[in-house]
């Protein structure tokens, strides 16, 4: 069986400078283990610069990992719940990248 990790970065700021409330990572966390069963969070900030039509955004965001089987299905859900994640943040972008893993 194959698998992938999604790693995905959340924002702890909207893009106007305000605190993301808790709930919205809790809800986040909840639904991923609601339909995988389990997440890894890095709760410690990383830090991120990028530009968007000549602004520039500096970001503090946390990181959330999940592995789940490598299957279309799963890549669809990404891919559509990314929008969610883009209006519950309110972002423009929320970076997800997934690679393939190997569980030992």
């Amino acid at each position: 069986m194959s698998f992938r990790r999604y790693e995905i970065l959340l924002p702890i700021r909207y893009n106007d400078g305000g605190l993301v409330e808790p709930e919205k990572f809790l809800l986040t966390s909840e639904e991923l283990v609601s339909r995988f069963g389990a997440l890894t969070t890095q709760p410690q900030a990383v830090q991120g610069i990028w530009l968007h039509e000549d602004q520039r955004f500096e970001e503090s965001n946390i990181r959330i990992f999940v592995d789940v089987e490598d299957v279309a299905e799963n890549a669809a859900f990404f891919v559509a719940w990314k929008e969610t994640l883009k209006q519950r943040f309110r972002q423009i972008d929320i970076w997800i990248v997934s690679y393939e893993i190997r569980i030992t």
